[in-house]
């Protein structure tokens, strides 16, 4: 889930803790649902140009098929739920929801959310085995595993999604209104879900860490092995030289990618705790 979908979502969101006690909080809003198509268009464009590029390229390499991956959660996620959203509550009406659209409302925001949260995850692992384990990355990390690997985030994400409607939780239509925070389909559920982003974050900080630790000492072995050299081609220096500037990019390129990841999926962890312990506290 990219940052800026995050904001856009936000502009959206019903808050469920002020809507027994201040129903007036609802009313929809056309100009700043247009903002918000603004940012939706923005976000789809984006990624129909990352997913264009990448129909340039053939055959895939497993970088491609996880890019692919991430691109197409975030492009349909802003297509499809995050579109209802903005249309419903600040085009036509916020209590003007019907159980049904409620009900793919949730199980598409859903599902995109954590094949994309899923696929980052993935991604940092893809990077750290690259390069703790250069020579034997082609041979574990393979395109068809890749292709499984996807498969399976994106199976895994629409049963995540289902649960509320199969007995884990329960569906959060109400009397016109689509609740769709984490608690508001159940604690078991909320409990599932957050368990399951904390383990995403820990488990792409260990990679990040990885990496890091490994770039570091790379780049330490690489000037010790330049230095310890009397005599040698420029274009030896020159293959050293262009290795370490790759390996330092990767190192970089991953710590953006970690830290829009933690600004994006964080937040969001900590306010449905919030909301949980202030709920608690009643």
């Amino acid at each position: 889930m990219s940052l800026s979908q995050t904001t856009a979502e936000s502009f959206t969101s019903n808050v469920t803790t002020t809507a027994a006690s201040d129903p007036a909080y609802f009313q929809s809003n056309p100009i700043l649902g247009l903002i918000v198509e603004l940012v939706i268009a923005f976000l789809i464009c984006g990624h129909l140009l990352i997913l264009a590029t990448l129909a340039l390229y053939k055959p895939w390499n497993v970088a491609d098929w996880l890019v692919f991956s991430l691109s197409m959660a975030d492009t349909v996620n802003a297509a499809l739920p995050l579109q209802m959203l903005n249309v419903v509550n600040n085009f036509i009406g916020p209590d003007l929801w019907t159980r049904p659209s409620c009900a793919v409302f949730v199980i598409l925001t859903y599902t995109f959310r954590i094949a994309s949260v899923c696929t980052i995850t993935l991604i940092s692992a893809d990077r750290a085995i690259l390069l703790t384990r250069p020579l034997q990355h082609h041979i574990f990390v393979t395109t068809g595993r890749a292709r499984k690997a996807v498969v399976a985030i994106w199976l895994f994400s629409i049963f995540m999604a289902v649960l509320p409607f199969i007995g884990v939780g329960h569906p959060s239509y109400n009397k016109g209104y689509c609740f769709y925070h984490l608690f508001d389909f159940g604690k078991l559920y909320g409990f599932i879900v957050i368990s399951i982003g904390i383990v995403q974050l820990v488990l792409v900080l260990i990679c990040f860490i990885t990496i890091k630790v490994t770039s570091i000492k790379f780049v330490k072995r690489q000037f010790v092995m330049a230095a310890s050299k009397q005599t040698g081609g420029k274009q030896q220096e020159k293959r050293e030289t262009a290795g370490t500037r790759q390996v330092k990019q990767m190192s970089f390129m991953m710590a953006i990618v970690v830290l829009l990841y933690y600004i994006s999926w964080l937040p969001y962890l900590v306010s449905m705790a919030s909301i949980r312990m202030r709920r608690c506290k009643r």
